[in-house]
């Protein structure tokens, strides 16, 4: 194994050193602008966004569902042993339940967390879609001009094909 002399290891250290401040610099003379843009709309899919909403509200609901969770339990449980002081709810206080308790109080927690996300995700599908079909009911055709073939300069009628004895018999009968 080879070993370094004290002063060879003083001498890394002050060349890192020195040149370690020099690096910004350096680097601030080649570099452009670094400001990042801002995402465009249509920059992720709309699938992206919704799962990303969905985590948000799952996750930002979990601790509020597992605070009502608990106190509601612990409400249960005190009202089942016939309001005993010792099974009386109290946030604060050290945790009397057992390992199985705690575990369903964080299992229904969860189930109800992403219920909650799972709601309003199907709320925003009901409302985007809602928000396209009166988009589509409200189209006008303000815009739509007609105009007679005599006064558009760019118009060119066209002949009718002669009509044959079959189809002008037709046209008695359907006129009678």
């Amino acid at each position: 194994m080879k070993t370094y002399s004290f002063t060879m290891i003083l001498k890394i250290l002050f060349l890192t050193l020195l040149l370690i401040p020099a690096m910004p610099l350096y680097a601030a003379e080649e570099a452009q602008d670094t400001t990042p843009k801002e995402y465009d709309d249509k920059e992720f899919p709309q699938g992206l966004k919704d799962l990303r909403r969905f985590e948000i509200i799952t996750l930002g609901s979990l601790p509020f569902v597992t605070l009502d969770t608990t106190l509601a339990y612990s409400t249960i449980r005190y009202a089942q042993h016939n309001f005993d002081s010792a099974y009386q709810p109290d946030i604060f206080s050290k945790s009397n339940f057992s390992q199985d308790e705690q575990k369903q109080i964080i299992a229904t927690s969860i189930c109800i967390s992403v219920g909650i996300g799972l709601t309003d995700y199907i709320f925003q599908l009901i409302k985007r879609s809602s928000k396209k079909r009166q988009a589509a009911r409200q189209k006008t055709y303000d815009d739509i001009a007609v105009v007679p073939i005599a006064e558009d300069p760019d118009a060119a009628q066209i002949p009718l094909p002669p009509a044959s004895e079959a189809q002008e018999a037709e046209v008695q009968e359907i006129e009678e």
